[in-house]
């Protein structure tokens, strides 16, 4: 498709029929001025070279180079076509549980299969709303951000097991929370959590985290998965058994997932064999109010005005060379050819101008495609030479740095150039923020790369592949995330393991200073008991005074293996007892 940079030039088209009707009236003048001086065809006789046709074949040779010449002056252009698609809806956000309760076989072939072939109709019946994807086991993860691509949905379901989530457990709070952060800003008043779990929550209070949803505009929709009597869960060909080798069976908890929904102000829907749940519920979120929603797709333009105006000079050369008379022919026959001459000659500087604006800049892209990247950097800095303030050579520049490896220096250039482009054109807009993702990627900025990526998305929200990046940045991050808090653990534990030893060298200083103030004591006792049974009795012997410290001894002994097992029985009650 063509667009038009300054279609207001085409109002030249409107003097064609004006030329027609002049030049007819032009004629009937004159021959009425013949008639007067006698015969008309007498008159035709004596002037043979006069033409009665060619007058008319000028004219539409004219026409059809000021036809041409106008639609080159509206500079129409190929690529940059901008589409606004409006549809109205509302934002799903899908939260699933994806921990190993989901295995039980309480459906065919188990309740977490059952629940993602439930969600993929849900995705076919689905009409102008946008739905994301999260999924949470210990930890929630945004599986697929807010999008009306439903092809891209059904695939990110699809490769959905219980490995997606490194963390075993439900944590269902966490996870109506990363909900709540990943709404849109435009959708205000029209967003839906549909949570769909056992409701066996291990770790957080999803009741708080749902009245939090209500507060930002969501409400809360709960599907319990599983039967009250529960059912075993088979991993990996055996049924998980518990730290005490019991066999663990799973079982829905509506009382919670009641709560839940009553706290969300959604509704709760326990989900059948031939009925999963899901069309009650999507009846109630039709009726949230429906929000417009704004697409926009960009595509780099090209010009195509010069091609136009090359038309218009061959249909002007062949106009010139005939002539005003019947026989004789001549290469320029009047001075209307040079009339037209001029016009072009007005129209070249328009021509030159838009020409030198961009020079240096497609020389730049012709280099890039050519895979030269060193030379089209050079263009595209001679362009900011030239006009510094230049939005294309900024961002074309970037790219040539990004490709050479100049991750540095690419990075002052795209900085901040998404967000200058957002009121001109949010599609190129969003490449930027996608081009600045990838950047950070390369740089192993992990959570500036998922920055970047997500404001990509929220311009150009059905874009697979920022989706796929953003996808794996998220995952490069939390395992960014999880092996700087291994090696925070591994920190706090070094410093508890020596503060721990430093508290034992201490209690068994202190031990072993009160056994020497005690055997002190019982050796001053002793020694007072000798002097007064030497003065009473006959002596105690050597044998029976050790013995009676002997038994002193072990009985410390004993008090200190006690003190010992039960901070043993301390540390490993803290140990997480469930992992389903």
């Amino acid at each position: 498709m063509i667009y038009l940079a300054q279609p207001l030039y085409l109002l030249l088209i409107l003097l064609i029929p004006l030329m027609f009707i002049a030049y007819w009236l032009m004629r009937r003048w004159r021959k009425r001025r013949i008639a007067r001086f006698g015969d008309p065809d007498l008159v035709s006789s004596l002037a043979p070279l006069v033409p009665r046709r060619k007058g008319w074949l000028k004219l539409t040779l004219l026409s059809l180079a000021l036809l041409f010449f106008a639609i080159g002056m509206a500079r129409p252009q190929l690529g940059a076509i901008l589409k606004e698609k409006q549809v109205k809806g509302a934002e799903i956000m899908v939260v699933l549980d994806v921990s190993n309760s989901m295995l039980a076989e309480d459906y065919s072939p188990n309740r977490l299969e059952r629940a993602k072939l439930a969600i993929s109709k849900l995705v076919d019946e689905l009409q102008g709303d946008r739905i994301g994807l999260i999924i949470f086991a210990g930890e929630s993860f945004v599986q697929l951000p807010v999008t009306s691509d439903y092809v891209s949905a059904k695939i990110f379901l699809s490769s959905i097991t219980t490995e997606s989530v490194p963390v075993q457990g439900t944590a269902m709070g966490e996870a109506i929370r990363t909900a709540i952060r990943s709404f849109t800003s435009e959708s205000e008043n029209s967003r839906a959590i549909i949570l769909i779990t056992d409701g066996e929550n291990h770790e957080d209070d999803p009741v708080a985290a749902a009245r939090d949803a209500v507060d930002m505009g969501a409400r809360v929709f709960c599907i319990g998965v599983g039967s009250p009597e529960g059912k075993p869960i088979p991993v990996d060909g055996e049924l998980l058994k518990d730290k005490d080798g019991n066999i663990v069976v799973t079982r829905l908890d509506e009382a919670t997932l009641k709560e839940v929904a009553s706290a969300g102000k959604g509704l709760y829907v326990r989900a059948g064999n031939t009925e999963f749940g899901l069309n009650p519920v999507i009846d109630e979120i039709r009726s949230l109010e429906e929000k417009d929603f704004q697409s926009v797709v960009f595509e780099e333009y090209d010009e195509q005005y010069m091609y136009f105006f090359a038309i218009a000079l061959i249909f002007m050369l062949i106009e010139f060379m005939i002539s005003d008379t019947r026989n004789r022919r001549s290469l320029f026959g009047s001075g209307k050819g040079m009339v037209a001459v001029l016009i072009l000659m007005l129209a070249s500087p328009v021509m030159l101008q838009a020409q030198s604006d961009r020079s240096e800049v497609r020389a730049g892209n012709r280099d890039f495609r050519k895979g030269e990247f060193r030379e089209a950097e050079l263009d595209y800095k001679r362009a900011l030479v030239e006009d510094s303030t230049s939005i294309t050579a900024k961002y074309n520049l970037g790219n040539a740095l990004y490709r050479t490896e100049s991750y540095s220096e690419a990075e002052l250039y795209l900085k901040g150039l998404g967000d200058s482009l957002k009121s001109v054109s949010p599609s190129r807009a969003s490449d930027c923020f996608h081009n600045s993702g990838n950047l950070a990627l390369k740089q192993k900025k992990y959570q500036e790369a998922v920055d970047a990526y997500k404001e990509s998305l929220r311009l150009e929200p059905d874009n697979f592949e920022t989706k796929s990046n953003l996808a794996y940045a998220q995952k490069m991050l939390k395992e960014q995330q999880q092996q700087q808090q291994q090696q925070q653990q591994q920190q706090n534990q070094n410093q508890q393991q020596d503060q721990k030893d430093q508290q034992d060298q201490d209690q068994d200083k202190d031990q072993n200073q009160q056994n020497q103030d005690q055997n002190q004591q019982n050796q001053n006792q002793d020694q007072q008991n000798q002097q007064q049974q030497q003065q009473d009795q006959p002596q105690i012997t050597p044998q029976a005074a050790q013995q009676m410290l002997q038994a002193i001894e072990d009985k410390e002994k004993q008090t200190q293996d006690k003190v010992k097992k039960a901070k043993a029985e301390q540390q490993k009650s803290k140990e997480k007892e469930k992992n389903w």
